[in-house]
Parts: structure tokens; sequence; C-alpha cells
């Protein structure tokens, strides 16, 4: 009987946390100060701010005084030789929301023969694609370097109904496979994979 209690004040207890985080951002305005990922947008020159980072334009080291200074730089090449170069943090919060966020950084020639020079560890993946970490000299040539897109990945598993109260609706859906959705908002230079296995994901780019 004891046993039953506790979990259905568990229960209750869960329950009470997910009505607050959802009823708190659905209809209430959020203060100037407080950015949240639904209120990104495309700025007079067309480039998507969020977080009041603006893409192609703000740079790694104005991310890290929001994301916080814990973070992985990995050059990854795939067997085109497309490279990418990413900033992982593994675990920040904004708003009071628990996320993994996933950098893009903007690599020219000289900025990838700088890093080449200053490799710490190569390694290929299953996939096939190249991964690349670097010392503490090719880490802090990054910090200058511009951000050309943005991942964030809540910790929380959000709903649909939950993202339609936050982000309203999509103004465009692609079925990509079944279980798996893209949500796209032009206006917030937005694209959002909604998938019914995964936690979903948000990705803010240039158009």
């Amino acid at each position: 009987m004891k046993e039953s209690r506790l979990v259905l004040i568990i229960l209750l207890i869960t329950f009470v946390i997910y009505s607050v985080f959802y009823l708190s951002t659905r209809d209430v305005e959020i203060p100037d100060n407080q950015a949240m990922p639904w209120q990104s947008y495309v700025n007079d020159q067309g480039k998507t701010v969020v977080f009041d980072l603006t893409m192609d334009e703000s740079t790694l080291a104005e991310s890290m005084r929001l994301f916080g200074t814990e973070v992985e730089a990995s050059l990854f090449e795939d067997k085109d030789q497309k490279k990418t170069l990413e900033i992982f943090f593994s675990n920040t919060k904004v708003g009071g929301i628990s996320a993994k966020v996933i950098l893009n950084l903007a690599l020219n020639d000289q900025q990838f023969n700088y890093l080449s020079d200053n490799i710490k560890e190569t390694e290929v993946m299953p996939s096939g694609n190249k991964k690349t970490i670097f010392n503490q000299a090719g880490e802090s040539s990054m910090f200058g370097l511009t951000i050309s897109a943005l991942t964030f990945i809540p910790s929380a598993d959000l709903s649909a109904d939950t993202l339609l109260g936050l982000f309203k609706k999509p103004a465009r859906v692609e079925l990509v496979e079944p279980g798996v959705e893209y949500w796209y908002y032009p206006s917030k230079g937005l694209r959002i994979i909604v998938d019914a296995e995964r936690k979903e994901i948000l990705e803010f780019y240039n158009l």
C-alpha cells in the first residue's frame, strides 16, 4: 500500500512539473531579456536570429557567454571531402530549458590550413567519415569564427501539441519517413525534426 501511494505521489509531481512548464511557456509573455527558441526571427538583412545570436555574424566567443565554456570542437569530413566544423555543448540551459547545443562554424581555406597544423587526433568513424580534434592552439583560433547554423536539442521530449503551442502551426510539413516529419518555419529561420522515437531537434539557419 505504501509503495502504491509513493508511486502515485511521484506521478502527480511529474504531472505538475510538466503542466507548469507547458502552461508557463504557452501563453505567458516572455521578458525581453529572456531569449527563448520560439522567439527566433529573420532580420531585415535576411539573417536568422536566435538567442540574440545572428547567423553568419555572431561568433563562437559570443555564444560561449550564453551556453558556457565546456565545449567539444570537432571537424567532420565526409567521403566527398565536405568539411563541417562543429562545436558541441553537451549540457547547457537557456531560459530555464536544459538542452544540448551544436554550432556549425564558417571555415575558409586559410582557417582550415591553420587547423591542419594543429591537429591533436584524427579517427575514421563507422560511417566512413573522418573526425578530427585539435590542440589548444587550434581550439583558441576558433573563438572569432562566425556561426553558420545552430542546433538545439531539448532534454525534455516535447510532444507535437507542445510544439504547436510554443511555435504555432508550421508553414510546411514534410514527411521524411514513417514517424519522422520536418516542420518548416521560414519566418523563424527554423526547421524542427519531429521524431516519434527520439528527441525533437531544432535547426536554426539562414534560408
